[in-house]
């Protein structure tokens, strides 16, 4: 069986690592919803602000930024350009999103695990899922938890 191993950070170029004492920048959050339908009436105020940092980030000294290179992954949502935010503090479950190594390269896809066979499967029928076989190694890396995704400059 491949064995799951759980290493301390191995920082490289794509890894973006958040300040533990970074300034913090609430932004404004209105308590109205935007519709994707038809425009409703809303409230011209503020109800509260949104800060980033306690929105995504959970656990400050165990999250890490990540940008995806590729397409496996577009059926959940996550696309060539985004920003992942990778929380090392959770322990990956059957089903979730995980940044992993296999013998070394990092990939983002969804943990699978049923039998005592651990598979990263991709969210792109154009990509085949990847079992871990005996002599592979395979380290979880992180859980997935959010991603940013810039539309415009």
């Amino acid at each position: 069986m491949a064995e799951i191993l759980s290493v301390g950070p191995n920082l490289s170029p794509g890894i973006f690592v958040p300040l533990p004492d970074a300034p913090r920048r609430p932004l404004p959050l209105d308590g109205v919803k935007v519709s994707a339908g038809f425009p409703s009436p809303a409230a011209d105020y503020e109800d509260a602000r949104l800060d980033i940092n306690d929105y995504l980030v959970r656990n400050p000294v165990s999250t890490f930024f990540f940008a995806v290179q590729g397409d496996s992954m577009q059926g959940a949502e996550i696309f060539d350009g985004d920003i992942l935010v990778v929380d090392r503090s959770i322990r990956a479950r059957h089903g979730q999103i995980v940044v992993a190594f296999i013998n070394g390269e990092r990939l983002v896809k969804r943990l699978h695990r049923c039998g005592g066979r651990v598979a990263l499967v991709a969210e792109n029928p154009g990509y085949p899922a990847l079992e871990i076989q005996d002599g592979m190694e395979l380290v979880v890396w992180g859980v997935v938890v959010g991603k940013f995704k810039r539309f415009a400059a």
